[in-house]
């Protein structure tokens, strides 16, 4: 019955939905578990439900009624709220009702989950005349018959029809290729039968993929402290895997009830703490019906006036709970799960969107960006996705040819639907983390709202909201955005800046988009003797709107106040001027946030601060901050400021323009300079830019352009900057005409200092202007603010400094100068870099706890079930060449399955120059090997076997064996299974062993693993057979010992973990070659003559004591 409707939404979902279930008991065929629906109808109210249900023999159970809180969130972000007319209910029933308000689930499965709650509540027993529906299941299942030594999962209820819900070896097979991509899975299983996963990722190594600077204009709390970004994943209601192949609930996961819900956080661990999984996993906060009253009138009123939060917290339904406990002194807690400004939307995002956007992929073979632009036509036209795959299948699939193009130039996480078969079941932990790093990856180019794609002449630092009212009446009044009383707390100062000139702009008319609509603001009649009226400007300049007439009349309610959206741009001017004179100084804000509490009371509010500013001006404040995609953090410390400047300048960091923007000028550099000798030795210059104070609104929010005139173009048309300071500072830094007098900073003139890149000859002009076209050949570095508040760096005493803050190389040239003296510009990347580096010192790679060993340790003893289905037998005493054969055929089925029209997984074709694999180079390197493994373990041999299957699907699917980096050839797989022969290959270019590669013409590096009869609990030995490097104490690194093995614990019996795969591991090892660090690897001058076993086996060994690692 979902299915049918599943194209609807909102209101037309909700009546399709219910018209279903009058039609299904008007028909008599609602039967659940012993009971049925005697009577279903709409309420007297619009999104009322009344029913009755009754058992089998028709007699009364429970009258109840269902309120709806909008049917316009139906199907997922609704609540019902439950009552019944019953009188006398006993306390089995009235949980019943009450736990209704738990889920948020389409109609049917609201009054499912109540007859499958009815039914346990009835004293344990199945209702008279009742028959099971469950599935049946055999007491000798072997699917997992070794659960006795799993003795963490004691909490779970491991009879044989549980042990069918929770298939344990689906779990540790999808935590283990989720360990293999590079995250961090963890179980967590609570007192009853349900548990929850999380996947986690350093931010840290998040910072390798995402610009550091987007990460902290994002959120300064994510490069804060050594920590991890995580996902937790709850409602499975004991069911594992909770997904089929087409991304569909299972049948047992409809049957129990399963709901998955997705939260984002930060963790100071690998996982959260089981309290804060539990808590972070509710929907609601009840109170219990004996709780005392004070606590319940406590709740409730806190649930009416929570309108601000210091912890940017988005006070939905899903997250209003009863007042937090604060206490005078926080405690920090290594099992916390705390959230952060992006967590809400991204949690909306996944809770709404993710298993739909799956379903729409396996469904039509389609990417992650196509997927999501069917869904979003889907919900806005209503229509089928068949329909609209057939009407607009060109456009939806040119939304992934842009990805892909997309994917060459930014760093998107691994996808693990790309290249999955028909019937594979979807592994729900990686792909929807691997979905996770994608959007907080893109997030600036989506609406952080509706999660649409963005429709914009620029691409912002921070994420932001679409031109949709709607969205932006949620953005600010639900604090979607950047945390305001946060940044008063913390970032003060940018805060007074901001609403500085935004007052600045207002009170000049020169407000422009994005403006405060769409808030519902209600508004004292503007006062127009607010803002001036200057002279007719330009018609080309670009910072001053057209000006409409001002109407004569303003509607004005019965409260005195009027709509803000309904007036003219130079009455929106006046009022924001207005809104803004009548809020306290940020130094009061500051202080009425940082007020001690005692414990049990509610954190101090902005509104309670002064209860004379209007709801209006304290929205207006939200807006000045949370619209400002510009990253501003004011310079506190003498070694990070610019030196010979004048102390009467504030000095800013400044980040403007799209998160790769630091990325395409280090292009546009590199590029530079292998143009010009002079851009080699002084990669870039430094200048000024200067704009009037009521410019600056304006260009914290879109950067520097110039697709209009501002001051003229007699050098032609680009942004102009100055080698001179004082050109900028005092001709074209005008002051502003009024100021907010509450301002500490009080600015009357900004300046930025941009780095561009050094080739002048290419620019527009040179003198007396750097005259630029190219916007990303310019990056803003430094704003400087004239205030009325000198800057105190000389007067403050430093620090020591054990690394001194390194100056920029300063082009001799062209100098940066002010009142023609140089001045002195701290290493604008020096301040990331360190904080980088201090977040690699604090983060420590830590252990599986007890619960996640137990998954990983597992030995499930079962018959292995090959990617289509098919029975693979594990007899140990077969010959191994009869499996690789079988994997032939499957790999042929599969080539046969991708080439159907509408079901192929998207393999995306490599269209340059791939490596190739020299068979004759492999072959006489291998002459001479150890005889392999005779003897082994059944459990080794499937480890082993399990491993192969997975190299070789994973080489066989990749677009091309240059990305991969490394080949296994099939040719070498012997008879015996514990000795593999494995080529490393495609180095970056610019390393040194990649030099020497390629000039002694070596196709590869070859390499022996060899398994030992413990494996997986055993580390295997992976020693390189040729080219011989030069060793350490000759000059050497990339982690080879002098004997060809590789210096790494985890190869040893310290670090290795049965969780790694070896496609993970050879990534670790190629790495470690690669790194420049102490020294970087180089051939040997006798890099022809081949490693022995035995000297590889003394490097190895003679590692491992030196660092201590056992062997």
């Amino acid at each position: 019955m979902a299915d049918k409707n599943a194209h609807l939404k909102g209101r037309r979902r909700y009546k399709a939905d219910l018209a279903d279930m009058e039609e299904a008991c008007a028909a008599g065929i609602v039967i659940e578990q012993g009971y049925m629906i005697k009577k279903l109808q709409p309420g007297d109210e619009e999104g009322a439900i009344e029913l009755i249900i009754c058992d089998l023999e028709g007699q009364h159970v429970l009258s109840l009624n269902l309120l709806i809180s909008d049917t316009s969130d139906y199907p997922k972000n609704h609540v019902f709220f439950p009552s019944s007319p019953d009188t006398g209910l006993p306390p089995r029933l009235l949980n019943v009702v009450e736990g209704v308000l738990d889920t948020a689930q389409p109609i049917r499965q609201t009054i499912q989950n109540v007859i499958s709650t009815l039914a346990r509540a009835n004293t344990g027993t199945t209702p008279q005349g009742f028959r099971s529906q469950e599935v049946e299941f055999d007491d000798d299942d072997s699917s997992i018959d070794d659960y006795g030594a799993f003795d963490q999962f004691d909490g779970l209820d491991l009879s044989p029809t549980t042990v069918s819900k929770f298939d344990l070896q689906t779990l540790q097979n999808n935590f283990v290729e989720t360990v293999a991509t590079g995250y961090r899975p963890g179980l967590l299983h609570f007192a009853d039968d349900d548990f929850a996963v999380s996947i986690s990722l350093p931010v840290i190594t998040l910072a390798k993929s995402i610009p550091p600077r987007a990460l902290m204009a994002w959120d300064r709390r994510l490069l804060s402290r050594s920590q991890h970004l995580t996902l937790l994943i709850s409602g499975f209601r004991g069911v594992y895997p909770p997904l089929d192949s087409s991304g569909a609930y299972t049948t047992l996961a409809q049957h129990s009830m399963s709901s998955l819900k997705f939260k984002v956080g930060l963790t100071k661990r690998y996982k959260p703490g089981k309290e804060y999984a539990k808590d972070a996993g509710r929907t609601f906060g009840l109170i219990v019906p004996d709780a005392e009253d004070e606590v319940r009138m406590q709740a409730e009123k806190a649930l009416e006036d929570i309108e601000y939060d210091c912890d940017a917290y988005c006070y939905s339904a899903e997250t209003m709970q009863a007042p937090a406990q604060v206490e005078e002194e926080d405690v920090e807690d290594d099992g916390s799960f705390d959230r952060f400004s992006l967590s809400s939307s991204l949690e909306t995002l996944l809770d709404q969107a993710l298993l739909k956007v799956i379903q729409l992929r396996r469904k039509f073979g389609l990417g992650w960006a196509g997927a999501e632009l069917l869904l979003s036509e889907m919900e806005k036209t209503q229509t089928t996705a068949e329909i609209l795959f057939g009407t607009q299948r060109e456009l939806i699939l040119a939304a992934d040819r842009e990805e892909i193009r997309l994917g060459r130039t930014n760093d998107l996480p691994h996808d693990p639907l790309s290249g999955l078969g028909q019937d594979d079941e979807v592994n729900i932990t990686l792909t929807t983390f691997s979905y996770l790093i994608r959007r907080l990856s893109l997030c600036p180019r989506y609406c952080i709202v509706c999660h649409d794609r963005l429709n914009t002449d620029y691409e912002a630092l921070k994420p932001y909201v679409c031109d949709s009212k709607l969205c932006a009446y949620q953005y600010y009044s639900f604090n979607r955005g950047p945390s305001l009383e946060y940044e008063i707390i913390h970032n003060p100062e940018t805060v007074d800046l901001l609403i500085s000139i935004t007052h600045s702009a207002a009170s000049e008319q020169v407000i422009e988009e994005p403006l405060p609509i769409g808030m519902g603001l209600r508004v004292p009649p503007p006062d127009m003797t607010k803002i001036r009226h200057p002279p007719t400007p330009p018609p080309q300049s670009p910072y001053a709107l057209p000006v409409p007439p001002v109407p004569q009349q303003v509607a004005i309610g019965l409260d005195g106040m009027c709509d803000f959206d309904d007036l003219s741009l130079p009455m929106m001017s006046a009022s924001i001027v207005q809104l803004i004179d009548s809020l306290p100084s940020v130094e009061d804000m500051k202080k009425h946030l940082e007020r001690k509490i005692k414990a049990g009371k509610l954190k101090p509010k902005l509104k309670d601060l002064d209860p004379k500013v209007l709801p209006a001006a304290w929205s207006i404040l939200r807006w000045c901050v949370a619209s400002c995609t510009a990253h501003l953090e004011e310079i506190t410390s003498g070694e990070e400021s610019i030196k010979n400047l004048d102390p009467g300048w504030r000095q800013f960091r400044f980040s403007v323009g799209s998160p790769d923007a630091e990325a395409k000028f280090k292009a546009a550099v590199t590029a530079a300079q292998q143009r010009s000798a002079n851009a080699l030795e002084f990669p870039s210059l430094y200048a000024f830019h200067g704009s009037p104070l009521k410019n600056w609104h304006s260009i914290i929010r879109h950067g520097l352009w110039y697709k209009s005139i501002a001051n003229g173009r007699a050098y032609g048309h680009g942004v102009y900057l100055a080698k001179e300071g004082n050109l900028s500072m005092s001709t074209y830094a005008q002051s502003g005409r009024s100021i907010w007098r509450k301002s500490k900073i009080c600015p009357t003139n900004c300046v930025a200092l941009a780095e561009i890149v050094n080739l002048p000859e290419q620019f527009v002009s040179q003198h007396p202007h750097f005259v630029i076209k190219d916007t990303h050949w310019i990056i803003c570095r430094y704003l400087l603010v004239k205030g009325t508040i000198e800057s105190n760096f000389d007067t403050v005493l430093p620090e020591p400094v054990r690394n001194p803050t390194p100056l920029v190389k300063l082009d001799p040239i062209h100098p940066t100068t002010l009142g023609n003296k140089r001045i002195e510009i701290p290493d604008p990347s020096y301040q990331i870099h360190a904080l980088l580096e201090a977040r690699r010192e604090e983060y420590r790679e830590e252990e599986n706890d007890e619960e996640d060993l137990a998954v990983f340790q597992a030995n499930i003893s079962v018959s292995q079930v090959i990617d289509d289905g098919e029975d693979f037998d594990m007899d140990v005493d077969m010959d191994y060449m009869d499996s690789y054969n079988d994997y032939e055929d499957y790999r042929d089925s599969k080539l046969v399955t991708s080439t159907e029209k509408g079901k192929a997984a998207m393999i995306l074709p490599f269209t340059g120059d791939d490596w190739k694999h020299d068979s004759d180079w492999v072959l006489r390197s291998i002459e001479n090997l150890l005889p392999p493994l005779s003897e082994a373990n059944p459990s080794a041999t499937m480890a082993v076997q399990r491993e192969l299957k997975s190299m070789l699907k994973e080489q066989e699917s990749a677009k091309s064996l240059r990305e991969l980096g490394w080949y296994m050839p099939p040719d070498l797989i012997g008879d015996n299974l514990f000795q593999w022969i494995v080529e490393m290959h495609s180095f970056d270019e610019n390393l040194p062993i990649a030099g020497d590669l390629k000039a002694r013409n070596l196709n590869s590096i070859i390499f022996e693993i060899r398994f030992p009869p413990t494996f997986p609990i055993g580390p295997p030995f992976f020693r390189i057979i040729t080219p011989r490097f030069l060793p350490f104490i000759q000059g050497g690194g990339g982690h080879v010992t002098g004997g060809g093995s590789i210096c790494m614990d985890l190869l040893t019996s310290d670090g290795w973990l049965p969780s790694y795969s070896i496609s993970a591991v050879l990534m670790q090892i190629k790495l470690a070659i690669s790194n420049l660090d102490p020294r970087p690897a180089r051939l040997s001058a006798d890099f022809d003559r081949p490693y022995g076993v035995q000297e590889a086996l003394i490097g190895y060994k003679r590692a491992a004591a030196t660092h201590g690692w056992q062997v």
